[in-house]
């Protein structure tokens, strides 16, 4: 749609300038001139400055001014010899019929006297040339005329190679005399001179003119330029426009698979660094986009991490734990060791029983939290009921986790504060077990420490005991 307007307002431009320079060429009669006018120009701007040159002449002033019939013929048969092609003559104001030697007469003398009576230059015969300049003396006196004649006889051969707007045109030479004008050639089909107006092409400095008449196909010819360019300028707008298309396509594309991916990446929880947006239009939506985007991602973080914590002890629950183990469990295959620890509070439900839940809710608080401060940060701590603990040691050898367990039995607070006033000793019973390639089900070591913690509760508790894989 875009093409087709611009399109159309080329059209409309091409046009304008076709009808514009038909209308000046129909108002002003003149076409461009060819070659032949310049060649023809020149020549007579060359005798325009020759003549100019020979009238202000010390010597030819001289010669007006002492009215010596012989210095003026020395110095027009000297200036002959530079210059055989022209023909030069000195005439002296007021001079009759008895020119000088060397001097014309009849239609020169005429073509002069009308020259010095017009004051400006002259043309002469048929396919020649002739200018005329006053001789001035330092006064500004006219003392008499210099005449410059120079023919053209190649005027045939230049008005030959004049091009034709088109094969149906008609072309002119025409000589002005006096008020009415002569045709010297004719080219083309003379029958359209009736038909169609004449544009015409002056020769500067000459008396010559080129009349040209063209019919309907000459006009059609001179129009065939400016649809060529109404095309080649048609089709650079279509390329122009395609090309801004296509780029602000691929923009578009470009950021709505940004959008995209922030999308996408909110509902895996996870958002990236940038999201770069190289259009303008789009950057408002994805300041609000992005905006909603961390208050989900951090809801959903907080939700997740809520779901996968235990609300008192604010260690992992079950589920984390089963898959916490889970994933332990796939990499035993690959020659890596983990060990498990289970842990009981010693007596707890005799701290329910004599100072009630709150007291007990207390003590789980409080082994949650030693548990957190006193193992390494690598170690997965989790509650899996009641007063019931479970620590996941990963790539760690049996021998290494019961390092760890006495390391946390040797750290952890002897007295806990259960409500005010009131503080009961803290002490707690594990089992510990490893896991084995050979076990075929992921609860198998756990089972093993469940094992373990029975025999250390029998034993007496506060103590640990091992049971290793079979």
């Amino acid at each position: 749609m875009l093409t087709a307007f611009l399109s159309a307002l080329a059209a409309l431009a091409v046009l304008s300038v076709f009808l514009t320079r038909e209308k000046d060429e129909m108002d002003t009669g003149v076409l461009q001139k060819p070659a032949m006018a310049t060649q023809i120009e020149y020549l007579a701007e060359t005798m325009r400055q020759s003549v100019e040159a020979i009238a202000s002449h010390p010597q030819t002033l001289a010669c007006f001014e002492a009215g010596n019939s012989e210095a003026c013929r020395t110095q027009a048969v000297n200036l002959y010899a530079l210059n055989r092609e022209a023909t030069l003559y000195f005439v002296q104001e007021g001079q009759s019929a008895d020119l000088l030697p060397g001097f014309l007469s009849g239609g020169t003398r005429r073509l002069v006297e009308r020259a010095a009576r017009q004051n400006s230059a002259a043309s002469a015969a048929t396919f020649s040339l002739a200018v005329s300049q006053p001789v001035l003396n330092p006064e500004k006196n006219r003392l008499g005329f210099v005449v410059l004649e120079q023919g053209v006889p190649q005027l045939q051969t230049l008005f030959d190679t004049l091009p034709l707007p088109a094969a149906g045109a008609y072309a002119e030479l025409l000589q002005s005399q006096g008020t009415e004008s002569s045709v010297l050639m004719r080219r083309g089909n003379q029958a359209i001179k009736n038909s169609a107006p004449a544009s015409m092409i002056t020769l500067a400095g000459t008396p010559w003119k080129i009349a040209v008449w063209r019919n309907g196909t000459a006009n059609l010819q001179a129009a065939l330029p400016y649809l060529l360019a109404w095309i080649l300028l048609s089709l650079v707008i279509a390329v122009f426009v395609m090309a801004i298309f296509m780029t602000l396509r691929n923009k578009v594309i470009d950021n709505l698979k940004i959008m995209a991916t922030l999308i996408n990446d909110m509902r895996q929880n996870k958002l990236r660094p940038d999201y770069p947006i190289n259009l303008v239009e789009f950057e408002s939506p994805m300041k609000t986009m992005l905006k909603i985007a961390h208050v989900q991602v951090g809801r959903q973080k907080e939700a997740t991490s809520q779901a996968k914590l235990d609300h008192l002890s604010k260690v992992n629950n079950r589920r984390s734990f089963e898959e916490k183990q889970a994933e332990l469990f796939k990499t035993l295959k690959d020659g890596w060791t983990h060990s498990l620890l289970i842990l009981d509070i010693d007596n707890f439900k005799q701290i329910n029983d004599t100072f009630g839940h709150e007291a007990g809710d207390q003590m789980i608080v409080a082994f949650g939290r030693a548990l957190r401060e006193n193992l390494r940060s690598s170690d997965f701590i989790a509650r899996l009921g009641g007063d019931e603990f479970c620590v996941l040691f990963p790539y760690t050898p049996l021998d290494r986790a019961q390092e760890l367990c006495d390391r946390l039995r040797g750290n952890m607070p002897e007295m806990v504060e259960l409500i005010p006033g009131v503080s009961h000793k803290l002490s707690w019973s594990g089992g510990l077990s490893e896991y084995s390639k050979s076990d075929s089900q992921e609860n198998a070591a756990l089972s093993r420490a469940d094992a373990a913690l029975l025999e250390a509760k029998r034993s007496g508790r506060n103590n640990t005991r091992i049971k290793a894989a079979a």
